[in-house]
């Protein structure tokens, strides 16, 4: 029995925002949303969050013609650090909402629309950077660096393309 139980906490533990669960909340949204759909959390974190504020003329610099999709789940612990460091990013570089889609997916990383079907995304959040309707990069649940200098790095790539 302790056996099981050590288990099956173990598993919960390593799980975090990468595996399936069972039951979704009622309250979480699911598909394209709004910045306001996300929250009381994320407003909270985002109102906390301190930017690099040395990447974000370059960042500014950088974006031209550059829309970025954002896979998350309200759910998860990841996309609550994260997406909020990310807009708050987008808002200091003057980047429009118009050029961000912010994409909730359920527990089990899907969503009616199966939008995320065609971007293989397995884990949240994910985000998809494009350029000319192409993919010139992605951030998948924790950046390798910073997420101002992942970002930074992958516009950068974009310009020498």
């Amino acid at each position: 029995m302790r056996i099981a139980l050590l288990g099956l906490v173990f598993t919960v533990i390593l799980d975090g925002c990468a595996g399936p669960h069972a039951v979704q909340e009622a309250q979480d949204p699911v598909g394209r949303i709004t910045r306001e759909q996300l929250g009381p959390e994320f407003l909270t974190v985002y109102d906390t969050v301190q930017i690099q504020t040395e990447f974000v003329d370059m960042i500014r610099q950088a974006n031209a013609g550059v829309h970025v999709l954002v896979f998350l789940g309200t759910w998860c612990g990841d996309s609550k650090r994260e997406v909020p460091r990310f807009l708050k990013l987008v808002d200091a570089a003057g980047i429009s909402m118009d050029r961000i889609t912010l994409h909730a997916l359920d527990r089990k990383k899907t969503s009616p629309d199966g939008m995320e079907a065609g971007y293989g995304i397995e884990r949240v959040p994910t985000f998809i950077f494009l350029k000319k309707e192409a993919e010139i990069g992605r951030i998948v649940e924790t950046p390798r660096t910073t997420l101002e200098g992942d970002i930074l790095t992958i516009l950068a790539a974009a310009i020498q393309r």
